[in-house]
């Protein structure tokens, strides 16, 4: 959904208990890119040794995004949140940057913030999943040479399959793909929610179905054992999205982040669980499925305005965790998110995403995700988050031991 970096936060709890080590300088391997070959790579259903996720250890893996807190009271209970969901058994962990924030100038990669954030991960013993936002839900975060300055579309008549967009995403594939395996990481999807982009432009799809698929057989000539794809809304699987198996055959595992509402923003049921996994797993075949966002605004109490609860968002949690568990092609799910935003926060992710400055249901729920307030204190979903990644760390010890 949003780009999110917690990395300063992270890093003051694990000082407290282990000293980052001084990171040497790291040999990225160089390739020399052959433009020609790199055009003619194909969209194929033909499963490659990506397809198992080689790199995620067998079983279901959880994480939780993490947003820091500029209160120390708030941050204080944050912290120590953090450190129970990673006790708990948290195995993985999702987090995004834009292409801009990696090429903040025209073939320049600037990998440091990204490389002191891994380093944290693998002190954590969490698995890195990497969301490089080509597309962000409505808009594109690509290099400001590369997009129109209010970032609704590709500069110069571009498509995503333009010769100069595919070499320069090489050069970040690159650096990114050696630095995912040096630190544990399995799966980089290349553009996040990409149907809300799409879906409003068909004549771009088919450019950015081949960019997708240039991507990961690039990457797979770095390391054939990394995950690459890209993250598509349940509401494309909902609304019978007729692109979705293209991009899914150009994807080793199908990706979606998830938040079951109402057209205006209210909520669905908790119940609709079971027919809105049914939906996901069937558009998914038999491939891997990521959850890279799964949440439930609880709503602004105590009188909620998008007929949510803190007992439906609780409800939706012990649902969603009870039942995914029955789809043993499900490996990762990343909660979306520990704790809400601030209204602030919230006030300027709604200008992003809608150009106005407010849209009351709009802004509960982006205000109301999270499984703490943004005062930091639980709500009723949060035990039932804990638990939940209690319960899958245990049978997933139990499977890698028989």
């Amino acid at each position: 959904m949003i780009d999110l970096r917690p990395g300063d936060a992270l890093k003051r709890i694990y000082l407290q208990t282990a000293s980052i080590k001084k990171v040497t300088m790291r040999r990225l391997r160089v390739f020399m890119l052959v433009l020609g070959l790199f055009m003619v790579a194909s969209v194929s259903m033909a499963q490659d040794s990506a397809s198992d996720l080689p790199l995620l250890p067998s079983g279901l893996h959880v994480g939780v995004v993490f947003v820091p807190s500029e209160d120390t009271t708030v941050q204080a209970r944050l912290d120590t949140a953090l450190m129970e969901v990673v006790q708990a058994g948290s195995s993985a962990y999702e987090f995004a940057l834009s292409w801009a924030d990696l090429e903040k100038s025209p073939g320049q990669i600037d990998t440091s913030a990204l490389e002191s954030l891994l380093d944290i991960l693998v002190l954590l013993k969490l698995q890195p999943y990497l969301s490089i936002t080509t597309i962000n839900t409505v808009k594109l975060t690509l290099p400001s040479d590369l997009m129109t300055a209010d970032g609704y579309a590709l500069s110069e008549g571009r498509q995503f399959d333009d010769p100069v967009i595919l070499e320069r995403f090489a050069r970040v594939l690159d650096a990114l793909v050696p630095l995912m395996i040096e630190h544990n990481g399995f799966f980089i999807s290349v553009g996040n929610e990409v149907d809300g982009w799409l879906e409003s432009r068909p004549e771009a799809t088919p450019g950015y179905v081949r960019f997708s698929a240039v991507a990961r057989d690039y990457a797979h000539q770095i390391d054939p054992r990394l995950g690459i794809g890209s993250t598509l809304t349940f509401g494309a699987v909902q609304r019978g999205w007729d692109s979705i198996d293209d991009l899914l055959a150009a994807s080793d595992a199908a990706v979606f982040t998830y938040f079951p509402l109402e057209g205006n923003f209210d909520v669905r049921a908790p119940e609709v669980v079971t027919d809105d996994l049914a939906l996901m797993m069937d558009a998914a075949g038999d491939m891997p499925v990521l959850f890279q966002e799964v949440g439930y605004p609880s709503g602004y109490l105590p009188s909620p305005a998008n007929s949510s609860s803190v007992e439906k968002q609780r409800e939706f949690y012990e649902r969603f965790f009870n039942e995914v568990r029955a789809y043993p092609q499900v490996r990762f799910i990343s909660g979306f998110m520990l704790s809400d935003w601030t209204t602030e926060v919230c006030d300027l992710y709604v200008l992003y995403y809608t150009n106005q400055d407010s849209l009351p249901l709009f802004h509960e729920y982006l205000c109301s995700l999270g499984i703490m307030g943004s005062d930091g204190i639980p709500k009723s979903a949060y035990d039932v988050f804990l638990g939940a990644i209690r319960t899958i760390a245990q049978e997933r010890s139990l499977g890698a031991s028989n």
